[in-house]
């Protein structure tokens, strides 16, 4: 089935953002295209006793008519405008709903607290691996907060807290940087907003794990990525983050007027005025829950919306591995051009990793990690043959792969990469951001998986049977299922050198004697 085009407008409190997006019928979302624009519809409505004036009104409706224009311009087949916390909280909803619906040229959907919270997870789980246990979401806009609970049969429960970072800046701040009173203020009301949530889940379960997701959480991240790599990863969806990290780095943004805070080394200029509210609301309510740590998703609403709309946003989330390999496969299809060598070079890799367990000490972590890098180490020949390694690392490490931490992304990628040529080395900006631990692991496994892309070369019309004996500090391995024995045998044995340098062995390559490798 051919993929369809959706364009989501999602007019939220402080910022209206377009996502246009192929959908496959799997939920497998590619991003086409997106947009935003602030406009602080939040802190106008405070400002305003509950009504969007008609000048903020006005600035909206252009932005949704360009955004509808837009649109149309890049063949989106279906309109999705969805309306959130500020625009339906406001006194003049209905007008605002019929001018904004004149503008996108399909009505505004308004969307409640609880369905708000079901669209954001339905967005998450199509991009975090969550895994077993409950789930705590916490998702920060402009207007709310959403707190949803999930479990292995999807989505628990939901609500909407007058919490967000525009709204409790317009209400709650008077001073730049914020007094120390106004950063209580908004502790206090955040704990006290959420206290009755935290004794539910007190009662229903004890979350392992809690994702955050929005705009401001996401700024919040980029900060401290750049802190820890200076260059960060293109995506940093599944970034795992500690509390006290976030907590450290609110106090710093709230010590500091805007004119400073600008100058941060990271910030977002557009969400600069919301970055000291944001990140109280956000450690305040991880603390109250009792949790230390958040993973970042960078999904949410928008690609609920589209999962919504193809009947994908309900039930139990994906397993995650099965998550992984979905989004493997799809790069794969799309770039992939000899799909008999792929699978074969993969069943090689994986086989040898399986064979020589006992040196490398790996395990089923890095095995996964190997099995994506044979399935994808292929994919930049239909750019370049000769430089396929370099264009292949690149596509990967800019494919948002979903399901995978920046560091299994930035494993995968050196994969890719040094599969031939020189060995991994700290100047390719993707290995050089993994700890020392994991560079040693990339190494290893790229030792294998040179010398299964080796043995694969004839692909699928001239299988190799393989035959590995670990004696000592030596590895033979018999080759044996195709036509030239020997010249497989010599090629492999030239790309064997990384490998035997990182387990520390000879590996010796020989023909079989009869028809089958045996060990």
């Amino acid at each position: 089935m051919a993929a369809m085009r959706f364009a989501v407008f999602d007019l939220g409190s402080t910022t209206f953002q377009l996502l246009v997006t192929d959908a496959d019928d799997d939920g497998t979302l590619t991003p086409i295209f997106r947009d935003r624009v602030i406009l602080h519809l939040g802190v106008a409505l405070a400002a305003a006793g509950g009504h969007i004036p008609p000048s903020a009104g006005a600035r909206a409706a252009e932005t949704v008519r360009r955004f509808r224009d837009i649109a149309r311009r890049v063949g989106a087949g279906r309109v999705l405008p969805v309306a959130t916390s500020a625009l339906r909280d406001a006194g003049n909803r209905e007008e605002l709903a019929e001018m904004l619906g004149q503008a996108a040229g399909e009505p505004i959907r308004f969307i409640d607290g609880r369905e708000e919270a079901r669209l954001v997870f339905a967005g998450v789980r199509a991009s975090v691996a969550l895994g077993p246990g409950a789930t705590l979401l916490l998702d920060l806009g402009g207007g709310s907060l959403e707190v949803a609970l999930a479990g292995a049969g999807g989505l628990r429960w939901g609500e909407s807290l007058p919490l967000g970072a525009g709204r409790l800046s317009a209400e709650v701040l008077r001073h730049d940087p914020p007094s120390r009173d106004e950063r209580r203020e908004i502790r206090r009301l955040v704990e006290e907003a959420v206290a009755p949530l935290v004794e539910r889940v007190g009662r229903e379960a004890t979350p392992v794990r809690c994702v955050v997701s929005g705009g401001t959480t996401g700024a919040l991240a980029r900060i401290l990525a750049v802190r820890r790599w200076g260059t960060p990863p293109p995506s940093l969806n599944q970034w795992s983050i500690g509390l006290d990290e976030v907590s450290e780095l609110g106090k710093e943004l709230s010590r500091v007027d805007l004119d400073t805070r600008l100058r941060i080394e990271g910030v977002d200029e557009r969400r600069a005025d919301l970055l000291p509210a944001g990140a109280i609301v956000v450690t305040s309510a991880v603390g109250a829950f009792g949790l230390d740590t958040m993973l970042v998703s960078e999904f949410g609403l928008r690609e609920g919306v589209v999962l919504d709309a193809l009947g994908l946003a309900s039930g139990p989330e994906p397993e995650p591995a099965d998550l992984r390999r979905r989004s493997v496969d799809h790069l794969a299809r799309v770039w992939g051009e000899d799909p008999a060598h792929v699978s074969l070079t993969h069943d090689l890799a994986v086989g040898l990793f399986n064979a020589t367990a006992e040196l490398h000490g790996l395990g089923p972590v890095e095995r996964e990690w190997l099995s994506h890098a044979a399935r994808l180490h292929d994919i930049g020949v239909r750019i370049s043959p000769d430089r396929h390694h370099k264009h292949g690392s690149y596509i990967v490490e800019h494919a948002d792969l979903k399901g995978f931490s920046p560091d299994e992304v930035a494993v995968i990628a050196s994969l890719v990469r040094f599969q031939k040529g020189r060995d991994p080395r700290p100047s390719h900006p993707p290995f050089a951001r993994l700890p020392p631990a994991l560079r040693g692991a990339c190494t290893s496994l790229e030792g294998l998986l040179r010398v299964a892309h080796a043995l694969g070369r004839g692909g699928g019309h001239d299988v190799r049977d393989l035959a590995v004996t670990v004696r000592g500090d030596e590895i033979l391995v018999r080759i044996a299922g195709t036509s030239n024995p020997e010249a497989a045998a010599t090629e492999a044995e030239a790309a064997a050198d990384l490998l035997g340098r990182s387990l520390g062995v000879a590996i010796r390559f020989e023909p079989a004697l009869m028809g089958r490798a045996t060990a």
